[in-house]
């Protein structure tokens, strides 16, 4: 029972002082980039400008919309049916 503590407190102590330097190592390895990864290949989505569809609220890439024009303002839409559905119900 003697030997008990000191032994917990030797294997607490490794424990701390290995979770530190794991700490130390991957903080470090973060600083050495600065966070411009490229990209992964495979999925081509590319996103610009993000607007909000005014009939069922998605985001849709401005240069890729379905684009209406009402009062001198353009509008993005996510597709031909809800550009249908606002020329219905402005």
């Amino acid at each position: 029972m003697r030997l008990l503590v000191p032994l917990f407190l030797i294997l607490f102590l490794i424990f701390l002082l290995r979770s530190i330097l794991q700490g130390l190592r991957s903080s470090s390895a973060k600083s050495r980039f600065d966070g411009s990864r490229p990209q992964r290949g495979g999925s081509g989505v590319k996103m610009g400008k993000m607007e909000k569809d005014p009939v069922c609220g998605t985001y849709v890439d401005i240069a890729t919309s379905v684009r209406g024009v009402f009062a001198g303002e353009t509008k993005h839409f996510c597709s031909q049916d809800c550009l249908n559905k606002y020329k219905r119900n402005p």
